[in-house]
């Protein structure tokens, strides 16, 4: 374990107004390049940091579940040879909030941050932040750092990978880990309390990125390798068995739990095209939906359960060319000649609307490249299941 002294340098928040009520506050990055929360409440905006430059670069704002908000920054070293990463944690539902920093990373390449969902249950306030960073002595690894009011930082250096995905239990103490372990693809559990392996899947991976644990109990949904080695079983594990949602699927499989665990979303991408996006009981596998269209690139539940949005090309109905859309996100959607669109499906009754275009950034389109894997950590969704945000 490493320890950060936690009277390392602080930086002060720009306080604009205090922050009582978190429900549905944005954090973003400003064309500055500083971080902001904004508060749809009042329309006020609050200044997180204010020391970004041109060697000096924050990203990807990541929200905990009780209010503390996690922040990222990548610069040079003074030589301006190495790069530096740092990760602030600013705790914006306290009475006095402030930026500190709990992690550097010199020669480290940050890709990634996923907060567990509740508190350690060693102590009060005591939270896990998992970062996916990169480096050129270590290749991919995780660093799961203990962040605890008051108290030095802790941090564990977790090897493996690439790849390296991963999903927090919804008590926060375990984690389902699919990686890379001496040329061999397995699932493992990771006891966040012992910092140990508690157990590794006898099922071998199968054409998949991101695993995901149930966010109301203890099942676990991945994708396994099938009997025909090219494609892949998605299946349910509990107790130590495996039940098959679906068989013989082919190409990269994409998959989400609906929040409250009774379904479960797909779909299924080859090198060539994005197939629709099916929606199944999570007990039974019965198929309940079905996209009125291919070419799924990235789908969202709705906090609620009641809708799944997802994004296609904004190409008009009926001239959606999968093909296109398959090459455009294996180069990571960066072709500046073409717009995406939102659909939202009803559960219920199975209605989609589809709404209008637009032009992805670069952080929409890393997003939705991975979005699997963001999905667990990142909201598109409002709080109330009413409105969407994007970039």
């Amino acid at each position: 374990l490493h320890r950060v002294d936690r009277r390392q340098r602080q930086m002060c928040i720009r306080d604009r107004g205090t922050v009582a009520d978190l429900h549905g506050h944005i954090a973003y990055v400003g064309v500055d390049q500083n971080i902001y929360v904004f508060n749809p409440h009042t329309g006020v905006d609050i200044q997180l940091t204010d020391d970004a430059s041109a060697n000096k670069r924050y990203e990807w704002p990541t929200w905990a579940t009780d209010g503390r908000l996690a922040l990222f920054a990548s610069r040079t070293s003074e030589d301006g040879r190495t790069p530096v990463f740092e990760a602030y944690v600013a705790d914006l539902g306290s009475d006095q909030p402030e930026v500190v920093k709990v992690y550097e990373g010199v020669g480290q390449v940050f890709n990634y941050a996923y907060w567990a969902p509740k508190d350690c249950s060693v102590r009060k306030g005591c939270r896990d932040l998992a970062l996916l960073l990169s480096s050129l002595s270590q290749g991919m690894f995780v660093e799961l750092v203990r962040v605890t009011p008051g108290e030095n930082i802790l941090s564990q250096t977790i090897p493996g990978g690439p790849p390296f995905y991963f999903s927090w239990s919804p008590n926060g103490d375990r984690m389902l880990w699919h990686r890379r372990v001496a040329n061999r693809q397995r699932f493992d559990i990771f006891d966040a309390i012992s910092n140990g392996i508690d157990n590794t899947l006898s099922i071998v991976p199968g054409v998949m990125n991101a695993p995901s644990w149930s966010p109301v109990d203890d099942r676990l949904l991945v994708g396994a390798r099938s009997q025909n080695h090219a494609q892949t079983d998605l299946v349910i594990v509990e107790g130590g068995e495996a039940m098959p949602l679906a068989r013989g699927l082919d190409g990269l499989v994409s998959f989400a739990w609906s929040p409250d665990g009774t379904m479960v979303a797909y779909r299924m991408a080859s090198q060539r095209s994005y197939g629709p996006l099916f929606v199944v009981d999570a007990q039974t596998g019965e198929n309940l939906l079905r996209s009125p269209g291919s070419g799924v690139i990235a789908f969202f539940w709705s906090p609620d359960s009641e809708k799944i949005a997802y994004i296609t090309l904004a190409n008009p109905p009926g001239s959606f060319n999968a093909s296109a859309a398959a090459a455009l996100v294996a180069s990571r959607l960066a072709q500046p000649e073409f717009s995406l669109a939102w659909s939202v499906m009803g559960i219920r009754d199975g209605v989609t609307n589809r709404f209008g275009g637009f032009f992805p950034t670069e952080a929409m389109a890393y997003l939705l490249t991975y979005f699997d894997q963001f999905a667990q950590s990142h909201r598109v969704w409002s709080p109330d299941s009413r409105h969407l945000i994007y970039l």
